[in-house]
């Protein structure tokens, strides 16, 4: 079972956002805690949290299943968001003016520079900082980049107002080059803005503020399913998703098992059903998993009866060898198992008899064994009308696991088997295709998946804010299709998502250690009474609803159109 993920994976958002020079910079930290926190949870609004925790009106039910729950009520919180003007700024800061600590020095030696030098003695071994104060016109985001040279490499931290915002590493160029990071939201008045050095040695030129204009939300996407075959209720599904898009953010929670004592919590604490429970088919894998006993599906079909979405996720053992999904612990060479033989629609005896004939290999053939076994347990809820948030192949580009091991046009070739292995011979029509993965080598065609999502985890000290570095790259990559935040270590706050413009779709928080029976440093109750009562995130009850009326109005249209047609 799954139950940590490993390591922290951030959806390498920076690696896909443009970058000037021969710069890279790379996440390291929250964003922007201390600007975000005002309106976060500013005072009314921790005023009206209070309120409406002292105003409850329904007692707690303490049970022992999440369908019979009840919580306490709260009064919808409102979103605080900040009237953004935004307004064309550009000016520079030289380095060189500041009033310089004892460690560096004024240098004008190397060729390239602006203003009357640079600075020297930001050294890594000393890991040294230098402070910028920037009196900053206007309340909105902006571009901030360093002008810098190393001759090896350096790597240092932007920090604002004492918060660390990202890494930034330089090639050792021997040249001044510049980096930029976008999309920094500041107040308007006096800044802060530090540059701590982690190694290596750098000169620093000067540093330029810009207002930000790459991140823009595209709300403009489309919730056609990729599958004209779609069902009705996966398509219903969709229209739910688009029609509040940028307006609203579905809330999800990935739950380790059945006893779904991760609902069991938010519901206690929140009162609110997440509208997504996600779940995941590792224990439907062939070798390692045990299909015939395997209750994943039972619990979906008993989530969806009582009018929540589905999601669902594979962590694919492999199909030989060790039963593992890590790349580091299974010797299985997906490489092995290609093949451009026609064996989309082949029954499994074509199958076995191809593999006998030397037409594809042993590696192809249990591969596609899996996925067959996985069909078929999805056919469940296919035959039960049951729409499915459909995730395999996740994290895409990590490295981390097998089915990308080999590299990205085989992973392409893996994906494309699967999509229409489960569409055109098993024709599981129910399914919402999510591709989750960090670039454009590695994303398939558009008519192949619906949704694209990132997984952004931070370390508990780390403020999540809005995960807006990875929103935008994705829709960077992904332009038109819808982009939900399928993992993650925190929830994200909700009133900053709407400030960056990063109204994911849906989040997806993990389970233990990141949300566990009791508040811990990664989520804690005032936060879940905070999300889960924000009016800018729906519930299972608001999905209930939508799909009531959503039926109501596809009959009285069908109802129309038949009297239409009779005369």
């Amino acid at each position: 079972m799954m139950r940590n993920k490993r390591g922290a994976f951030l959806t390498a958002a920076v690696m896909l956002l443009s970058m000037s020079g021969c710069a890279r910079i790379q996440q390291t930290s929250g964003y922007l805690d201390e600007q975000a926190a005002p309106f976060a949870w500013s005072e009314p609004a921790a005023e009206e949290a209070a309120s409406a925790a002292a105003a409850t009106t329904a007692a707690m039910t303490v049970t022992t299943t999440a369908a019979q729950l009840t919580g306490p009520e709260f009064t919808e919180l409102p979103l605080h968001v900040p009237y953004l003007d935004m307004q064309t700024v550009s000016f520079t800061m030289q380095a060189e003016d500041l009033e310089l600590p004892a460690a560096f020095e004024e240098s004008n030696e190397l060729a390239g520079y602006t203003g009357s030098g640079y600075v020297s003695g930001l050294q890594g071994e000393l890991n040294n900082t230098i402070v910028f104060e920037a009196e900053i016109p206007y309340s909105q985001h902006y571009d901030i980049s360093l002008i810098a040279c190393t001759d090896t490499g350096a790597e240092c931290t932007l920090l604002v107002n004492g918060t660390e915002i990202t890494g930034i590493a330089i090639e050792g160029s021997g040249k001044f080059i510049s980096a930029t990071a976008p999309g920094i939201y500041m107040d308007a008045g006096m800044n802060t803005i530090s540059i701590r050095q982690e190694s290596g040695d750098m000169y620093l030129d000067c540093m330029e503020f810009a207002n930000n204009t790459s991140l823009v939300p595209n709300c403009y996407v489309t919730t056609e399913s990729c599958n004209p075959d779609a069902t009705s209720e996966a398509r219903r599904l969709l229209a739910f998703l688009g029609e509040n898009y940028g307006q609203k953010i579905v809330s999800g929670q990935h739950a380790e098992n059945g006893d779904d004592s991760e609902i069991i919590r938010i519901v206690e604490t929140t009162g609110k059903f997440p509208a997504i429970r996600f779940a995941d088919l590792y224990s439907y894998s062939n070798n390692g998993g045990d299909p015939e006993n395997a209750q994943t599906i039972a619990d979906c079909i008993e989530w969806a009866e009582q009018g929540g979405i589905v999601g669902l996720m594979w962590h694919w053992y492999a199909p030989m060898g060790e039963a593992a999904v890590f790349t580091e612990e299974t010797d299985f060479d997906l490489y092995q198992a290609v093949t451009y033989e026609n064996v989309i629609m082949a029954s499994p005896g074509e199958l076995e008899e191809m593999y006998e004939n030397g037409l594809i290999t042993e590696e192809c053939l249990r591969l596609i064994e899996d996925i067959d076994t996985v069909s078929l347990a999805l056919k469940e809820l296919c035959d039960a009308d049951i729409p499915v948030l459909w995730r395999p192949l996740h994290q895409a580009g990590g490295e981390l696991y097998w089915w990308d091991s080999a590299g990205s046009d085989v992973y392409l070739w893996l994906w494309n088997l699967l999509h229409e292995r489960m569409v055109e011979y098993h024709q599981l029509n129910n399914l919402v295709w999510v591709w989750n993965g960090l670039g454009t080598a590695y994303l398939p065609g558009s008519g192949y998946y619906d949704i694209a999502s990132a997984d952004v985890y931070m370390d508990a000290e780390q403020a999540f804010g809005s995960g807006y570095e990875a929103y935008y790259a994705l829709q960077e990559i992904a332009e038109g299709k819808l982009l939900a935040l399928s993992e993650c270590s925190s929830l994200p706050d909700v009133t900053t998502a709407f400030r960056d413009g990063a109204v994911w779709s849906y989040f997806g928080l993990w389970y233990k250690p990141y949300l566990s029976a009791e508040d811990n440093e990664y989520t804690d109750s005032e936060t879940l009474i905070a999300v889960y009562n924000s009016e800018g995130v729906l519930t299972r009850e608001d999905y209930i609803d939508y799909c009531t009326q959503y039926d109501a109005y596809a009959a009285e249209t069908e109802s129309v159109t038949t009297e239409a047609a009779l005369w």
